[in-house]
């Protein structure tokens, strides 16, 4: 640790609370149009990520994401924070009833819960400035690169060779973290999930407390449930802040002035939070929608069917509304509106080309999503018969029943594949608001034993998956606390200056009269300014029309590319090797989905076409890991092609 590298770490939170505070102004600027004065922070904050996605959205579209307009963007929002007085406390909801009123002997312990809670956060925020590795095949390739390439061009660019690009999300959440990119390095990209999710979560965790009218034990034990039971995050695809969005949608559901005072809004907000869902990560809509839905049924039930009617119109209206530019420009660069509910744009299952993810058979999908249904079937089951049933258990039993039906259709959307990381932003909140369901029936008959004793084992519960996620040997989420707060406090950079060193000179080594077609894995590493390139993470998985030519040889994708104007391709091909025996092995295995195999399937064909190509075409660059191809130029004798290290 150097104090460089200590001022650094610094840096980073301080600008990421600044962040927070600026959405939050936006908010509270929203909010002023329905007439709501000084909003508390966690409102304004919940508010305001919407606010900011669909200007977010409106600045893609005018190609203005450059760091000055960023800076000035977060000063605005910070001034408006400032002036329209935002407020820690939910000044209008009661925080008490009088049963609540009277001290207890575990009252002494609150003291020692917030502490362990505040420690945990503490930890975890901070653990969330660097991270120690980044997951190989996703991150390296596409993941970073995205909001590198995005603060570059100043928009969310067209990769239509880019499976990630299409079927990932519409760019929400990169422009999120281009906010991150204004001031901190490319290191720093996660702190706009991790670190902007773990402080709303932070609030929410409280106002929710507040919301449901908890005793001050039960807010501590809620609280220090929340701040210890992690997600799982294996890659940069945003996990913490969608996760502390579904508890945002139960908070809005449950707010009890919002319910009483203004449904407009309520319903919009709904609506605004269903869409960054949406934007952050294309899986996660049918959780907000179908939340949605059961929210109308519910008003529709209690206040008539105009209610719910209106309550549904308006949220649809907010959500297309916060989504409207990013979906108008993902028709541009992707040839669809919205993977896959509104076309399949340039993925590989629009040609026709293999099998799309949802062709798994019914043995794989029992296998894979069955284990996750089951248990939330259980939970909805018990929020039903023993929870409250009024406005507020209502919102809670929503976002159950949202967690059921959306796992039950993104498992088979996906075909079965990775069922638990699609799903646990959701399932985590539905899980944790048990306690919330249980604490409330004790408050409501404290002399029955029945009450106490389903709260604790829903306590111990808890502590058996906070445990087990943590332990996690696919994501190692015990390890990424120390190791990231070591790198935070070293400023380790994300790969050694050899490799930038080695991607510096591939790039001077591509001409800029055409373009460029990139498979390599540090995608993040090149500059997108100097040259035109096209990522192609997953090379024959996203195409441009007509489709990626499989069935053909080198000579053929030479001919498709050029017609698309991509005259030179680079390839880290050393880096392949691994990777093409890999791919056998999971084409042989039965017990992997269809979209698995239909991935590896593109892969190994790519690669085989991309060494035909090295034996036809003129090498302008190789230095044993990369080559840089000029498509348009034969050889006969690749051996005697210069390398230029």
């Amino acid at each position: 640790m150097t104090p460089a590298s200590l001022l650094h770490f610094l840096e980073a939170l301080v600008w990421c609370a600044l962040l927070f505070l600026s959405i939050a102004g936006y908010g509270a600027l929203f909010l002023r149009l329905f007439a709501i004065r000084r909003p508390s922070v966690t409102l304004a904050a919940t508010s305001g990520f919407g606010v900011v996605i669909f200007l977010g959205g409106c600045l893609n579209l005018l190609h203005a994401i450059t760091a000055p307009v960023l800076i000035s963007f977060t000063i605005l929002g910070l001034l408006a924070a400032i002036l329209l007085r935002i407020t820690i406390n939910e000044t209008d909801t009661p925080s008490s009833t009088p049963f609540l009123q009277k001290p207890s002997a575990a009252s002494k312990a609150v003291p020692i819960l917030l502490l362990a809670a505040a420690l945990v956060f503490v930890v975890r925020i901070a653990a969330t400035v660097h991270t120690q590795s980044y997951q190989a095949s996703d991150d390296y390739n596409f993941y970073l690169a995205a909001p590198a390439k995005m603060l570059q061009l100043h928009h969310y660019a067209a990769d239509p060779f880019s499976e990630r690009r299409i079927m990932s999300s519409i760019g929400g959440n990169y422009f999120l973290q281009t906010l991150v990119l204004a001031i901190l390095p490319l290191a720093d990209v996660q702190m706009a999930d991790r670190a902007l999710g773990l402080l709303l979560l932070a609030l929410l965790s409280f106002s929710l407390a507040a919301e449901f009218r908890l005793t001050p034990p039960q807010r501590a034990v809620f609280a220090l449930l929340v701040f210890t039971t992690p997600q799982l995050t294996f890659n940069l695809t945003f996990v913490l802040l969608p996760s502390a969005f579904f508890f945002a949608l139960v908070y809005l559901a449950a707010h009890r002035k919002l319910l009483a005072a203004n449904p407009t809004l309520q319903a919009l907000l709904l609506g605004a939070i269903t869409g960054v869902l949406a934007t952050t990560k294309s899986t996660y809509l049918p959780h907000g929608v179908i939340f949605v839905g059961c929210f109308a049924l519910f008003q529709t039930r209690r206040r008539g069917l105009s209610s719910g009617i209106k309550t549904l119109l308006l949220a649809a209206l907010s959500c297309l509304i916060v989504m409207a530019p990013w979906m108008i420009a993902s028709h541009a660069t992707s040839g669809t509106l919205f993977y896959p509910s509104l076309g399949k744009g340039y993925q590989y299952s629009a040609y026709g080309l293999y099998p799309a993810p949802s062709g798994a058979g019914l043995s794989i999908l029992l296998h894979k999503v069955v284990p996750f249904c089951a248990p939330l079937l259980f939970l909805l089951g018990l929020e039903w018969y023993l929870g409250d049933r009024d406005e507020q258990g209502e919102a809670i039993l929503a976002l159950s029943a949202a967690a059921l039906c959306a796992t039950l259709l993104v498992g088979i959307g996906t075909g079965g594949d990775s069922v638990r990381r699609y799903n646990y932003p959701c399932i985590i909140p539905a899980m944790l608001l048990l306690y919330i369901v249980f604490s409330r029936r004790r408050n409501t008959f404290p002399g029955s034993r029945r009450w106490p004793i389903l709260q604790t084992v829903t306590i111990l519960f808890i502590a058996y998956t906070a445990i087990t996620t943590w332990r996690n040997k696919f994501t190692n989420e015990f390890d990424q606390i120390p190791l990231g707060l070591k790198a935070a406090l070293q400023d380790t950079p994300i790969v050694p200056p050899s490799v930038t060193a080695e991607y510096a000179a591939v790039q001077r080594a591509i001409p800029t009269d055409a373009g460029t077609l990139a498979t390599v894995t540090n995608s993040f590493l090149f500059d997108y300014r100097a040259n035109a390139i096209s990522i192609a993470d997953y090379p024959g998985a996203a195409s441009l029309p007509p489709g990626w030519p499989s069935q053909g040889d080198g000579d053929l994708l030479a001919q498709y590319l050029l017609a698309h104007n991509l005259r030179y391709l680079v390839c880290s091909y050393a880096d392949f090797i691994p990777l093409d025996h890999e791919a056998i092995k999971v084409l042989h295995d039965p017990s992997r989905t269809q979209w698995i195999h239909s991935e590896q399937a593109i892969l190994l064909r790519s690669h085989q076409q991309y060494a035909e190509l090295a034996h036809t075409r003129r090498h302008l660059y190789d230095d044993g890991q990369i080559y840089v191809l000029d498509l348009a130029t034969s050889t006969q004798s690749p051996e005697n092609t210069p390398n230029n290290p």
